[in-house]
């Protein structure tokens, strides 16, 4: 439930609260009938009191769908996709995750000196979208590297998020000559 929906449920209980406070106070003679019977006329006599119960009700109607709409969404974070949804759970994946992933496999790729990714999200056939942005090192073909790029980059979120043929954008940032020195790792 959003923000302006708790601020509203706050009001309408507060609201609620004290007209059954009154009321329970008539029930009980701890307010007396010659007092709150000419304010009870005063009250129905005005034509706001029309406009108040519209809207106690309308707020009624509004909370009573978001009880049951509430339920049909999962609940994911801006910053997160949904992998799998079952019985026993969901995997959810962050979003930083996808794009530490596609970086690494662009930098994989002869011809990419720097990479840097930024992930969308998208409908549920295709989860997200990519666009990446290299650096290309001189001598190397664009379309060739990029090509090889878009493989490698659908390659690992196949293999490591299981989604198939994810849309990556490539844009060649820049083109250096500078040779960028990579660390073997050990592992």
């Amino acid at each position: 439930m959003g923000i302006i929906s708790r601020v509203l449920l706050l009001l309408y209980a507060l609201a609620v609260g004290a007209v059954t406070v009154i009321v329970a106070g008539v029930c009980l003679n701890f307010i007396p009938a010659n007092f709150w019977q000419p304010s009870l006329k005063f009250i129905l006599a005005q034509p706001e009191t029309l406009i108040v119960l519209a809207v106690m009700l309308l707020l009624s109607l509004f909370f009573l769908t978001r009880v049951f709409v509430s339920h049909e969404e999962p609940t994911v974070a801006d910053d997160e996709i949904i992998l799998r949804q079952g019985l026993s759970g969901e995997v959810k994946v962050a979003l930083d995750a996808i794009e530490r992933i596609t970086e690494r496999a662009a930098l994989s790729v002869n011809g990419v000196r720097e990479s840097q990714a930024v992930i969308f999200k998208k409908s549920h056939d295709t989860p997200i979208a990519v666009r990446l942005s290299i650096v290309l090192g001189q001598g190397f073909s664009a379309p060739t590297v990029s090509e090889n790029a878009v493989n490698a980059v659908n390659n690992a979120i196949l293999t490591t998020l299981q989604i198939p043929s994810v849309p990556v954008e490539v844009t060649v940032r820049d083109i250096t000559n500078a040779v960028i020195e990579r660390r073997q790792r050990v592992v």
